[in-house]
């Protein structure tokens, strides 16, 4: 599982699952470009995208736990087969 999605359910970011998907994507694209974003930069990274449940504060939640477990997360889960 990607650490992301890892993170998700640990923070209970997935509410309904109708936005998960693009928060996932958005969340990817973000600490691709900024691995360790405060958390403004995650809220303005994460705002193209709506949650019907308001799930925002766990999605968040999420996202900076990711970002806090770096040396890259992200950059280890791509070098992995």
């Amino acid at each position: 599982m990607h650490p992301l999605q890892q993170a998700f359910w640990d923070h209970h970011a997935l509410q309904c699952g109708f936005c998960t998907s693009g928060f996932l994507m958005s969340a990817y694209d973000l600490l691709q470009k900024n691995p360790h974003p405060s958390e403004e930069e995650v809220r303005h990274g994460l705002s193209g995208n709506l949650c019907r449940c308001t799930g925002y504060a766990n999605i968040v939640q999420a996202v900076m736990a990711v970002a806090s477990d770096q040396p890259s997360a992200i950059s280890r889960q791509q070098d992995e087969p």
